[in-house]
């Protein structure tokens, strides 16, 4: 039952990315627009979901389950980010000749769309209570990022001069940060806040669903969708390697809503940061933007299909 609550999800996500798709394709917004947008779902909507995951009722025995939430998220990054290593030196042994893109390709391995995917479904299957335990996996997911991600996107021939912890501290990290401390510190939220950070925090998903279809709308999709690499790799990475974590990540001997958030979180798609940051080091970010593309719409059939190992 919960599988197929997770499909009528994705599906519902992948409903709204195709309306924007076809917004764009209809002028409704452009280029201007989705810049707009973004910076609006970025610095306002997002930071406003995020609070909001603080402010309802929390699960009992909270300060246990923090304590488990953050040791699978640990151990989450670690499975991944190690298996992005093992990715990375098999395929350069097989003659894999673009040493840049295949670092591309291991980055793309361990960072997932948690937010703008993660944060709908957690809040469909387990309720609103739980999503703030994936702001843990978001914390973290900002702090490799913008040092490990960074690092790997970066050609050695700049020397990685471009680098620099400060890019540690964005919105993104700071509302996280903030968010963790209020719920230790257990300063309660009145409800009138917290109902305006929930209604401001809900308009952020179906916006950035519509900004993640206008994306789409400005690719070639024939090439995405005709390029058998592409299809390869993203069978290796939508299912394969999470596949196997999820497996590993399933004997965790925490409570069930923790360890199945954290094989959920396994199954997302590929992060849309990871072609911001090729684009921005490499000079590569349309051959990151058509995985993330091909990862993103297939994740409709892959994340429930997934969810058959854990649910």
């Amino acid at each position: 039952m919960n599988t197929l609550l997770l499909f009528f999800q994705m599906l519902m996500l992948f409903a709204m990315m195709m309306t924007g798709y076809a917004a764009f394709r209809m002028k409704v917004f452009d280029d201007i627009g989705q810049h707009q947008i973004s910076k609006i779902v970025v610095n306002v909507l997002n930071p406003c979901l995020v609070i909001s995951a603080i402010a309802g009722d929390r699960p009992s025995d909270s300060e246990n389950l923090t304590l488990q939430n953050f040791i699978s998220a640990l151990v989450f990054y670690a499975f991944f980010i190690l298996a992005s290593y093992i990715f990375f030196f098999l395929k350069s042994r097989i003659g894999k000749k673009d040493i840049q893109e295949l670092k591309l390709e291991q980055l793309m391995l361990f960072l997932s769309n948690l937010g703008f995917f993660g944060i709908p479904v957690v809040k469909a299957l387990f309720g609103d209570e739980y999503v703030i335990y994936l702001i843990f996996y978001m914390l973290l997911f900002n702090i490799v990022a913008y040092t490990l991600g960074i690092y790997i996107a970066m050609p050695k021939t700049k020397g990685h001069k471009g680098f620099s912890f400060k890019l540690i501290f964005n919105s993104g990290t700071v509302i996280s940060m903030i968010a963790i401390i209020l719920y230790l510190s257990g300063i309660p939220i009145p409800d009138t806040v917290g109902n305006f950070f929930s209604y401001m925090g809900n308009a952020c998903i179906p916006l950035s669903m519509l900004l993640i279809g206008g994306s789409l709308a400005q690719m070639d999709l024939r090439t995405v969708f005709t390029d058998k690499n592409i299809y390869l790799y993203i069978l290796l990475r939508n299912l394969i390697v999470p596949g196997i974590g999820i497996l590993m990540l399933r004997m965790l001997p925490f409570d069930a809503a923790i360890v199945k958030i954290c094989c959920l979180t396994a199954s997302m798609p590929i992060a849309a940061l990871t072609g911001m940051l090729a684009e921005q080091y490499a000079h590569k970010g349309n051959y990151c933007n058509k995985m993330i593309a091909m990862s993103t719409i297939l994740s409709v059939i892959t994340v429930p299909l997934l969810s058959l190992l854990y649910l």
